[in-house]
């Protein structure tokens, strides 16, 4: 008895300790920070600032400031800078600095640096302040700012190892000391990054899981339909295969949805609270991943969180098949739940491609190329942007895209049902093609809805390869058969069905309109649209004329209400928030995200012509352009030829 109560006591030590350990993550990057609460009642600036410097060998090694204003619940995203687009890589003490803005939705302000790759990354004299109800920027207090409180067992006084969301973790591919070389007091931070390599951090072999799994479920999936021809007395295999299918496809939807059906996320709302506590716990505790599971599902449905979902699913559903096989072992078919099944997969698959549809025949998922685009080079597109600057240039192919993803409305019938499946396969597959080759981040739901597809398509398979590749007479296709239902329970099924297709194509339609006008290519424009090409730019006087100068302007672009971009000579894109002044001829022009300076510049515009003036910095500044429109891009003016004697490809 003394034994099992020590073992007890133990067992309740070792939690206590493991609750209170800071977790370690393997990872290329690694971040500290501090966070105080803010309250104010009006938009007010603050501003960061730190000094920094990296000393490494490796060419990919990078550090910089960052800050993240956290909103209250339901007032959306706040300010946001990591100073992705200015990375700080020089090896000579330097001060950096971050400006954004708070406003009464703002309930804290969280801060630090991150350090990415290989190398030495010093840090001293962190600064905040925040403008007072004069304008005046008012210091605001950080804890061991300098980093004169040593450090001890990789332990930073004051400071989280973390971006200051959930529980402070530790990367050990990265340590942390106190270091003499210093700008303010008498120490500094040194965070050390060693032994990272392109596989750090990732998930060794997980291609090839993945692929297996997919296959599984697959044969899983088919071996429903093509295992006997017998409908009332199904074989063994096609009883397991139901089975499986059964308790993936159905966990699938629910946890998987993606708007599919109507109402869907509403219904969802605390299961995927949950979930969100549940799934990286899993990724933690069962699978041992190397990094926390911080994102969930978002513009990109392939994230670490949806992968460990299908797994668990896909786990769930192996275990569950073979306890429903031991336990029921007198069944001899599943018809009833067959029907509901392949409703809810039909449901899903047409929905969801429906929803597709319509924002390629409205053009909203591939807008045609920005001026953004048509000035980026090939090489600095990524593959997916690459994909929609390709598609978005024809208005037409969207429209033959849509046209066919709708079509998958066919599968709401049950006496469309194949021919339904035979479009939408070939659609699915198209997608899910362009997902895995140019890199687009829904590959997971993409493959699902082939694997649907082919499960609803699998019915029928045998009668299609027999009309397509041998002379024998086949009977009529099946039809998958409705239970019988009460007639008031028959009325409201179809009152249903009337309703989801309605709400779908209809509110559908109408919702995607919408969005066109908020961000699609209906989306209010600047006053002053346009893309202007600086032909002289002259700062105190001098004009400057090194084409790799950080000052020397290339392009001014107004494109969306109340946003301009300024590209540079030597590539650096700034964006700002305007406002633009008609009457009085002036442009109130501010950073997004603090990353740039405010300024106003007085402007002259003509037909073909826009020069402006400004002071930044103390430096007056005056710059003359020639606008460009869409048009002067070959890519935009070519246009269609119905004889051409030569290619033209350029």
């Amino acid at each position: 008895m003394k034994k099992l109560i020590l073992a007890v006591i133990a067992i309740i030590i070792n939690l206590s300790s493991n609750a209170q350990s800071i977790n370690q993550i393997s990872r290329d990057w690694a971040p500290f920070s501090q966070v105080i609460k803010i309250k104010t009642d009006s938009v007010k600036k603050f501003k960061l600032t730190a000094f920094a410097k990296v000393e490494t060998t490796d060419k990919k090694a990078k550090t910089g400031l960052w800050a993240r204003v956290d909103n209250k619940e339901g007032a959306g995203r706040g300010f946001f800078d990591n100073m992705e687009d200015r990375p700080i890589t020089s090896s000579k003490w330097q001060q950096y600095t971050i400006q954004g803005t708070i406003n009464k939705d703002s309930e804290k302000l969280n801060f630090g640096a991150l350090c990415y790759k290989n190398g030495k990354f010093y840090f001293d004299k962190f600064e905040l302040y925040i403008e007072d109800e004069n304008g005046e920027f008012q210091p605001v207090k950080i804890k061991n700012s300098s980093f004169e409180t040593k450090i001890v067992d990789n332990l930073l006084p004051e400071w989280s190892l973390g971006i200051s969301k959930g529980k402070p973790y530790r990367v050990k591919e990265f340590t942390i000391s106190t270091s003499n070389d210093k700008v303010d007091g008498k120490y500094s931070l040194l965070m050390t990054g060693s032994g990272i390599s392109q596989s750090t951090g990732s998930i060794s072999g997980i291609g090839p899981f993945i692929v297996i799994v997919y296959l599984l479920i697959l044969a899983f999936s088919l071996m429903t339909n093509i295992s006997s021809k017998n409908e009332d007395g199904w074989s063994k295999t096609q009883l397991i295969g139901f089975r499986f299918s059964f308790i993936y496809f159905l966990l699938f939807i629910i946890f998987q949805n993606n708007g599919a059906y109507p109402f869907w996320s509403s219904l969802m709302s605390y299961p995927n609270e949950l979930l969100h506590k549940f799934i990286p716990w899993v990724g933690k505790n069962i699978l041992h991943l190397p990094y926390d599971i911080t994102t969930f599902t978002n513009g990109s449905g392939d994230t670490t969180y949806d992968y460990v979902i299908m797994f668990v699913v896909f786990f769930i559903a192996t275990v569950s098949t073979v306890i429903w096989s031991l336990v029921d072992k007198k069944s001899a078919n599943y018809k009833k739940l067959y029907y509901w099944l392949t409703a809810a997969v039909r449901y899903y698959v047409g929905l969801m491609l429906i929803s597709y549809g319509l924002i390629k025949v409205i053009q909203l998922q591939f807008s045609q190329p920005s001026f953004y685009r048509l000035f980026q080079p090939y090489s600095e597109s990524s593959p997916m942007g690459l994909a929609w600057t390709f598609l978005g240039f024809s208005q037409g192919y969207n429209m033959f895209m849509g046209i066919a993803e709708v079509l998958a409305g066919l599968l709401l019938f049950r006496r469309t049902l194949t021919f339904g499946a035979i479009i939408t396969l070939m659609t699915a597959m198209n997608v899910m093609a362009v997902n895995y080759f140019y890199d687009v981040p829904v590959k997971l739901l993409s493959t699902h809805l082939v694997l649907m597809t082919l499960f609803l398509l699998s019915r029928d398979i045998q009668k299609l390869f027999t009309f397509l590749f041998s002379s024998k007479t086949i009977e009529g296709l099946t039809v998958i058969k409705r239970p019988i239902f009460k007639k008031p329970l028959d009325i409201s099924f179809k009152l249903i069905k009337a309703f989801v297709l309605i709400y779908s194509l209809g509110y559908g339609f109408y919702n995607t309109l919408e969005a066109k006008k908020t961000y699609g290519s209906d989306a209010p424009k600047s006053k002053l649209y346009g893309a202007y090409e600086i032909t002289n730019h002259v700062i105190n006087g001098d004009t400057l004329t090194h084409y790799k100068s950080k000052q020397l302007w290339k392009y001014l672009v107004f494109e969306r209400q109340g946003s301009a971009q300024v590209r540079k000579m030597n590539k650096q894109r700034i964006s700002y928030k305007t406002e633009i002044d008609t009457t009085n001829k002036k442009i109130k022009f501010s950073p997004y995200r603090g990353k740039g300076d405010n300024f106003t510049m007085n402007y002259t515009k003509s037909e073909d012509k826009f020069d402006f003036k400004f002071i930044n910095n103390k430096d007056t500044i005056s710059v003359e352009t020639r606008k460009l429109g869409k048009d002067d891009f070959l890519l935009i003016n070519r246009g269609f030829h119905w004889i051409s004697e030569y290619p033209f490809n350029r």
